[in-house]
């Protein structure tokens, strides 16, 4: 049984959290607001230079998701039934709640089906993340298991067959059976959550600054790399296995980052006021209706209105995207935290937190 203690999170890495939601916004609005997204699903794409530059940008941005759920890992998802009411809350929320703002301005009533829709925004993967992060936290008591009753050479072979499946068989074969789907799926936010376990608990990684921001520049440069050969030798379908998340260098990617950032020494305490929202984030772009607004008239706001470059631009607005949906959610929390206090109160919900433990 493996007694180490992990220390809380400290202000850099919820810096980086911060970082990684802007970069997550910039990443989607690479692939749809300049149109990237058409050339995955285009038989025959015409990659032009406009394009290339767009894709060369993606590969520094498409390790986010994973480095997200290895944060999780590295110091462990602590079970509390409150904190997984609040996000289902959160996510049923903003699902009606933008539905009907967007429902006013095109003088659309509020319908049966989208208060049932919002219900059910969770389990019916509106968010695709949001659905696969909801029941990594229901399963993660047990993931923790793991680290605390198995030796070390048995929590390292489970490592091994998860890496086996998800990032070698899963990313170079990818069997239907095995359910790993390019990494847009449980079981790869399972295996990266115990490469977070790994590293928190057994794999001493300690290295300098520039040791990680290096190994993060030179595997973004290789998954560029590993795009364009593919698509100039073999075929593009085989290219854009590059920006799949189980592809191993978009893992080593994701988690030279995150030791970049631990490396740091951040003591400005304001920066959770900020990375308390980092959710709130994802829901605002990625509704449906939101996201489908942001396609349409994203580039053509971004050439414009161009500042030093489209691509500048587009950070611009991420930028002021995070700050506004910051700002709304501090006022949704505000209106329903209180209601959730009540339903923990009420059904006395805290003691199956003692019950988990």
């Amino acid at each position: 049984m493996n007694t180490k203690v992990k220390q809380p999170r400290e202000l850099n890495v919820e810096l980086l959290r911060i970082v990684l939601m802007i970069m997550i916004v910039c990443h989607h609005f690479l692939m749809r607001g300049r149109g990237l997204h058409l050339l995955y699903t285009s038989e025959s794409p015409l990659i032009n230079q406009d394009a290339l530059q767009g894709l060369f940008i993606d590969s520094f941005l498409i390790m986010t998701v994973n480095c997200f759920i290895f944060i999780s890992g590295y110091y462990g998802i602590k079970f509390r039934v409150k904190t997984i009411l609040s996000l289902f809350i959160q996510a049923v929320t903003y699902s009606i709640g933008i539905d009907i703002v967007f429902g006013l301005f095109n003088g659309e009533s509020l319908s049966f089906d989208t208060i049932l829709n919002g219900l059910l925004s969770v389990p019916n993967g509106q968010w695709w993340f949001i659905t696969t992060y909801f029941f990594l936290y229901l399963l993660s008591p047990f993931l923790n298991l793991a680290g605390k009753y198995l030796s070390k050479y048995q929590f390292l072979y489970i490592l091994g067959m998860l890496t086996l499946i998800n990032f070698i068989i899963g990313f170079t074969l990818n069997p239907d059976s095995l359910g790993v789907l390019n990494g847009y799926s449980l079981f790869s936010f399972i295996c990266i959550y115990f490469y977070g376990q790994a590293f928190g608990l057994y794999i001493d990684f300690r290295k300098g600054k520039f040791f990680y921001l290096m190994v993060y520049l030179i595997c973004s440069l290789l998954i560029f790399g590993m795009f364009f050969t593919s698509m100039k030798y073999l075929s593009i379908g085989l290219a854009w296995r590059a920006f799949f998340y189980n592809n191993p260098l978009v893992l080593i990617s994701a988690i030279s980052f995150f030791f970049l950032f631990k490396s740091l020494k951040i003591s400005y305490s304001r920066i959770s006021f900020f990375s308390s929202s980092v959710l709130a984030i994802y829901l605002i772009h990625e509704h449906p209706r939101s996201a489908d607004f942001l396609t349409d008239n994203l580039n053509r706001i971004a050439t414009t209105y161009t500042i030093g470059s489209v691509y500048f631009t587009l950070f611009l607005i991420a930028v002021l995207l995070f700050v506004c949906g910051t700002l709304i959610e501090k006022v949704r929390s505000a209106v329903t935290e209180p209601f959730l206090n009540f339903l923990v109160a009420k059904f006395r919900l805290d003691r199956l937190d003692e019950k988990m433990k």
